[in-house]
This record gives structure tokens, sequence and C-alpha cells, in this order.
């Protein structure tokens, strides 16, 4: 009795008998498209989700080759590489932003490889999608380089910025600044409005402050109610003096919390290259030291370290 069931669950399990069919309806099934071309570059097998990604059914491509399917530029492009794939006789695979047939923007993973049968070469390719991780990534790379709140770089950026600020500055022989603001009382506007209060007054600082530079410098939020400037290619120091009184003018302007009208101030260090350094470290230590100048001068302004002659 327990050979003959053992028996019918052999039976029961056994593949069909056109492995051929259930191989193809398996392909297809797969939100992969998939495709086959010869060494000569002619479409010979593609399954149903890369009739979807291209828009054409199979007849319409299988028997064509790039160059009868796709613009010349691109087509040379697919030439060549599909080229130095069959030379190499290996595999490869690569990230794109494709446009699908429908319109729709994707990131995608090609997965190519070189194949014999029948004394032939051939190369199967498959189209992974993989938006939902590069967009998983952009959204890490835009809090690693920016501030959530402000839009401000991130004290990781600046430190990128200023450093390749630096070796541009030493290649081109020019002057660059870095200027250094604290909200002067910021505390107090947390402590009699609260976080959220503060949060706005932040956000209104940094609005003031970017309307007060260029779009080639940059502007970070290292933490707290500092904030750090870098001036790229520079022309004088007066530029950035005329900046400095310029961000003052707007910060003092008043804004309203909580229904009540608040005014903010600044006070504000600066440092130059190459008179303070010529490092990042440099730049941003001379840069604190004008600014706690400023804060013993009585707030409310700025300043800039004299150095020993």
């Amino acid at each position: 009795m327990l050979k003959t069931q053992e028996t019918d669950l052999s039976m029961e399990h056994q593949p069909p008998a056109d492995t051929s069919a259930m191989i193809q309806a398996i392909i297809n099934a797969l939100p992969v498209p998939i495709f086959v071309k010869d060494s000569k570059g002619i479409y010979v097998y593609c399954n149903i989700p890369f009739e979807n990604y291209v828009g054409k059914k199979a007849s319409e491509l299988v028997g064509y080759s790039v160059h009868d399917l796709w613009e010349p530029e691109l087509a040379k492009i697919y030439h060549e590489a599909d080229k130095r794939l069959f030379d190499s006789g290996g595999e490869e695979q690569y990230e794109a932003r494709v446009k699908y047939a429908d319109g729709s923007i994707h990131d995608v993973m090609f997965h190519k490889a070189v194949f014999p049968f029948l004394n032939k070469d051939y190369m199967a390719g498959a189209i992974l999608d993989i938006s939902a991780r590069k967009a998983a990534e952009r959204k890490l790379e835009q809090v690693a380089l920016f501030d959530t709140l402000t839009g401000a770089a991130s004290r990781y950026h600046l430190y990128t910025a200023l450093n390749d600020a630096c070796k541009k500055a030493a290649s081109l022989d020019c002057l660059i600044a870095v200027m250094s603001i604290d909200l002067d009382g910021f505390k107090d506007v947390n402590d009699t409005f609260g976080h959220m209060a503060g949060d706005e007054a932040l956000l209104i600082a940094a609005d003031r402050i970017r309307d007060s530079i260029r779009d080639s410098d940059t502007l970070a939020r290292p933490g707290g109610d500092e904030f750090v400037i870098v001036f790229d290619e520079l022309d004088n120091k007066d530029t950035v003096f005329s900046v400095a009184k310029r961000i003052l003018q707007k910060l003092s302007d008043k804004i309203l919390l909580q229904g009540k009208s608040v005014k903010l101030s600044a006070s504000i260090g600066i440092a130059f290259y190459p008179d303070h350094g010529t490092s990042q470290k440099d730049l941003l230590k001379y840069a604190d030291l004008a600014l706690y100048k400023s804060k013993r001068a009585g707030k409310g302004c700025f300043s800039s370290m004299n150095l020993p002659a």
C-alpha cells in the first residue's frame, strides 16, 4: 500500500511533458524584461515584459537589429557595447535610467552574458528594475548632504565643499572666504516660544541668509543656531563684507512667532584663504575665532581676525 502511494506521489510531481512550454511560461511570468541576441546583434527572442518595456510585440523585434529599432546614436551605443561583450565572451552588468514605452522613467540594472548554443554564440540580457532602491539611496544621500529643516548643507557637505574650494583656490590662485554665523539669543526664543517656534525662526533665518548670497556659494547648518557660508572664487574681500552687512540687516527684520513680533540678530566671523590658512580646518578655526570676537564686541556685528605681521 505504501509503495503504491509513493508511486502515485512520484507520478503527481513529474515535470510536464513539454518542459519548453513551461520554461516559456515561467520566463513570461517573471516581471523582468529578458532578451536574446545573436552575434550580429539580431534579436532572436524576448519575453512579454520586454515587449512591454519596448512597446513592440515579439514579431516586431525578433529578426531585427538595434539599428532597425532604435535611434542611430542609441543604436550605435548598443551595437558597440554588444560587440565588446561578444569579443570578451564574458558577462557584464551596469545601471542606467531608461524610458519605458508608457513614458515612465525607471532606474534599472542591465545583466548581460554571452553563452554558446548549437555552435553559435548568443547574448542573453535581463533588465532588473531598481527604482525603489535608487530612490531610497537618493533619500539617504539627501539626508546625509542636507539639513532636513532648512535645506542648508550638512556638516559633512560643508567639509566637502570647503575642501573642494581650497583645492580650487590653490589651483587658480584665487580668494575664498568662510563666514561663520551664530544667532544671538536664540536659546531665549526656544525657551519662550518652544522648539516648534524655534524651528520656524531657524527656517526664516536660513531663507534670509540664502537670499543674501550667490547661488554658487554654499550655505551650511552644522547644527543648532549656527550657519556657515563658503564663498568660492572671490574678486575681493569687500564682497564678503558687503554680504555680512546685508545678512545682519535682513536678520534684524522682525519676524512673527505665535502672534508676537520677535527681532533676531547675529554675530558673524569671517576668515579668508590664504590669509588665515589654506586648509578647511584653519579657515573654520579663524572664522570661529572672529565670531567670538564679534560676540565680545557686543554681538550684532561681523569681524575678521587680524594676523600678526
